[in-house]
């Protein structure tokens, strides 16, 4: 599949279960898009801050501010949506704070369940429609959504139909129709969701998938899976190792070490020998649980490197980035 066919959706919604790393695929997606020469926004729903360490910039805010070349970041706060939806749609700037706090939020989504999704999606909205409150225009190529996890991401694509369920008639049911509309066209939008090769995730994934279809006539896009074992060995290697660890041989590897500079006790090659094997067990494991992703779904999978890293950052995105685009060249 051609990348700028790929992206050709304007806003690509990334959402998983807890903990798949999303994040991380949203970032990745940035700056393959970014790569290609187009303008992307990030769009954070939540409050972990990890976008912005990332990338190593500031915190993000309501504003866009660019992160990397190309991409830029916003922290979408229903609070802040909702001001600029009065200001905008009814001129009320000068009020709109009253009605932007804390407690009357609270009050406001106890009434009606799934308003601050309605104001975040109507923010995303307007970055499609290139129409911000700020002083600086922007007009992105593409949209990224960190949206919420997986349980809570059907609600939040399911909350304008509610809208427009509950209100026959005037200007907000209209609005809502633009947000339905925007959600479910498959020209202007695409859910990708991210997996481990895990059982439990695996089989989220597959019914997140399936409930997308079902309650929203939403089809899907890829399927990423994040953290996969890349194979270190070779049959013909691995074979090889199997032989010498057999016959006790693993001093000999120490030897071999040593004359290109590695200087490895026995006991350390012991270890790694014991790792590698640790390794290949995982990737079995990891394999049957792919057999069985790809078994259940007609989508395109697409598998992420594990990164042997302490902590992510940029470098580790661009890695990503990298393996992504191959990924996707190859569907």
């Amino acid at each position: 599949m051609e990348l700028d066919d790929f992206l050709g959706p304007r806003i690509i919604i990334v959402s998983g279960k807890g903990g798949v790393g999303k994040t991380t695929v949203s970032a990745a997606l940035a700056i393959v898009a970014a790569r290609r020469g187009r303008k992307v926004c990030i769009t954070e729903v939540d409050r972990k801050g990890t976008l912005a360490k990332l990338f190593d910039s500031e915190p993000l805010t309501y504003e866009p501010s660019e992160m990397s070349p190309n991409v830029w970041g916003i922290h979408i706060e229903p609070g802040d949506a909702l001001a600029e939806y009065l200001d905008v749609q009814y001129h009320m700037k000068r009020i709109s704070w009253v009605f932007t706090t804390t407690h009357f939020l609270d009050i406001i989504t106890t009434t009606a369940p799934g308003f601050k999704d309605i104001l975040v999606l109507g923010k995303v909205w307007y970055l499609e429609q290139g129409r911000t409150r700020s002083a600086v225009k922007h007009s992105f190529d593409n949209v990224i959504v960190d949206a919420p996890a997986a349980g809570h991401m059907l609600s939040f694509l399911e909350s304008p139909k509610g809208l427009t369920d509950a209100l026959r008639v005037g200007p907000i049911r209209r609005q809502a129709e633009w947000l339905v509309d925007m959600v479910t066209d498959p020209h202007r939008t695409k859910v990708h969701l991210v997996t481990l090769p895990e059982e439990m995730p695996v089989i989220e994934t597959l019914e997140t998938s399936e409930a997308l279809r079902r309650r929203l006539g939403i089809r899907s896009g890829a399927i990423f899976v994040n953290a996969v074992y890349s194979e270190l060995l070779s049959k013909q290697e691995r074979s090889l190792l199997a032989e010498i660890r057999s016959a006790g041989r693993t001093a000999e590897l120490a030897k071999v070490a040593a004359r290109v500079g590695l200087d490895l006790e026995e006991e350390d090659v012991d270890a790694l020998v014991g790792y590698e094997r640790f390794l290949e067990a995982r990737r079995s494991i990891q394999a049957r649980h792919l057999r069985a992703l790809r078994r259940g779904t007609e989508e395109p999978v697409v598998t992420l490197p594990f990164l042997f890293s302490a902590g992510l950052a940029l470098p580790d995105i661009e890695t990503l980035a990298d393996a992504l685009e191959k990924e996707i060249e190859a569907l």
